[in-house]
């Protein structure tokens, strides 16, 4: 004979969350046991499988003392608990303390009284020995502890136990950045994400050493004070109950997290679809300026055979000149491709810095015209004795040459001084090599990108000299910097590479 079974008190709605259940969801639970339980010989009805799911997960931990949360719907359907992914080892502390602790261990606490609520909430962040983890409904939620004092008591905490870590979620406006900013700059072991829109709940949560939980039922976001914006509160200090709000916790942050770093992505690629335009257009005019003279004055050349010879050389001179541009520009936007392919390779072999140095000033004194009042020169006493490092000869000539044609173009008169200097940093032998020169110097606002893609200087050129020198020097295991000269005329560019001894 089989037992009798009989239906919970108010048939007609969800024994968890109060719904009221529509005749058409009654029929289909009379016929499917999917969205009912029997306990002791009553059968419960849900509106939902979740919250049959919430409901044996609250039965089993609390028991009979799970009554009181029956019905209280903002709280129980949450769509928070969808959200509980806890871990293996997290399953495991929760099966043994079910099986270590009895029904009357474990806490369940309904409080009904604001300012109990308020109270309770700041003795356990007073109490908090390890960590402090917080999701705030709204942004309002957030203001009314800023007002009351709660983010105040959370800077004392961390100010005053040693190894407290607090981490915050919370909807967004332009106060809350603020504050937020503010507490990451100050405290660094305060951390705050912020929780898209569709992420927002109903509860703010409150989990201290995850031991203890305080759930707070949000009432009337519009009001100001505690006791007109908050429902009533549930504390607990059951494991499965605990372990269910850090599993969300860390669901919700690693989702902002991942939010986040999607945002920066495409604010990336954005950036860098915007410069690819600007290099094409640039790289298109670039191209084009030497090439125009190339083709007009070859053009010219092969139509005037009778040409005088002086007036010959000097086209031939201008073709040269611009071809070697050209060959130049080429050369740049193949190493950049290499280097964004990680296909710079480099032929190392021993190179005496003086011997390199004295031929790349040779190489650009080309350069200068009846334009440029300049004097080049090579400062450094051991000139006569070799000083050697492992390099790919002809890439640090490339940079060397590069430093020196710019320093060239920014310079209408002056001095431009090559110095080397012998360094010990972190016992490492470096050799610092500085080209100064007393041009027009570095624009501030230019400064901070100087050594990224197509940042440049000049009206002239596509920006990616200096890209392509920072990216030779950094393959050598070397670093490259500039700042402007302390009298305010021109600047210094400096490069640092391992120095081998010859001792």
């Amino acid at each position: 004979m089989m037992d009798k079974v009989s239906y919970s008190s108010n048939n007609d709605k969800c024994a968890l969350c109060g719904k009221i259940l529509s005749s058409t969801k009654r029929e289909k639970l009379d016929t499917s046991k999917e969205e009912e339980i029997i306990i002791d010989g009553i059968r419960y009805l849900f509106d939902a499988k979740d919250c049959a799911t919430m409901f044996k997960r609250f039965r089993s931990v609390y028991g009979n003392k799970f009554d009181e949360l029956l019905g209280q719907e903002q709280y129980i359907s949450d769509p928070f608990w969808n959200k509980v992914i806890p871990s293996e080892q997290e399953i495991r502390e929760i099966e043994k303390e079910e099986s270590s602790k009895s029904e009357d261990d474990i806490i369940l606490q309904i409080i009904r009284d604001p300012a109990e609520v308020q109270k309770l909430g700041f003795e356990l962040i007073r109490s908090a020995k390890d960590e402090v983890l917080i999701i705030f409904s709204t942004a309002n939620a957030f203001h009314i502890q800023e007002r009351v004092g709660g983010i105040q008591l959370l800077r004392e905490v961390i100010t005053t136990k040693k190894g407290q870590n607090i981490r915050i979620l919370t909807p967004v406006d332009e106060r809350i950045k603020e504050t937020s900013s503010e507490l990451r700059h100050q405290l660094k072991k305060i951390e705050v994400r912020h929780i898209e829109e569709s992420l927002q709940s109903k509860v703010t949560v409150l989990v201290v050493d995850r031991k203890h939980s305080l759930a707070v039922e949000l009432k009337d976001d519009t009001k100001d004070s505690v006791q007109e914006a908050i429902g009533f509160a549930t504390y607990s200090n059951s494991k499965s109950t605990v372990i269910s709000y850090v599993s969300i916790f860390e669901s919700l942050w690693k989702q902002v997290e991942l939010i986040e770093q999607v945002t920066k992505l495409s604010e990336k690629l954005k950036e860098e679809e915007k410069m690819h335009k600007e290099f094409i257009n640039i790289a298109a005019h670039e191209l084009r300026s030497p090439i125009q003279p190339i083709v007009g004055l070859a053009e010219i050349l092969s139509s005037k055979k009778e040409m005088e010879i002086a007036k010959q050389e000097e086209l031939l001179s201008i073709i040269i000149r611009n071809a070697k541009r050209l060959k130049e520009l080429t050369e740049n936007i193949l190493d950049v491709t290499r280097i964004e392919n990680q296909s710079l390779n480099l032929h190392e072999e021993l190179v005496d810095i003086h011997d390199l140095i004295a031929n790349a000033l040779e190489d650009v004194k080309t350069q200068l015209d009846y334009q440029h009042n300049i004097k080049l020169v090579y400062n450094d006493s051991q000139k006569e004795s070799p000083l050697f490092v492992k390099a790919d000869r002809g890439r640090l000539t490339q940079v060397i040459s590069n430093l020196l044609s710019n320093a060239i173009k920014f310079t209408k008169e002056g001095t431009i001084t090559v110095v080397t200097e012998e360094k010990r940093s972190n016992s490492i032998d470096l050799l610092l090599v500085r080209v100064k020169d007393s041009g027009t110097g570095i624009n501030e606002s230019i400064m901070p990108i100087l050594f990224k893609k197509f940042a440049t200087r000049s009206e002239k050129g596509m920006g990616l000299g200096l890209f392509v020198c920072k990216s030779i020097i950094e393959a050598h295991g070397g670093k490259i910097w500039a700042e402007n000269n302390a009298d305010s005329k021109g600047s210094t560019f400096t490069f640092s590479l391992p120095l081998l001894s010859t001792k």
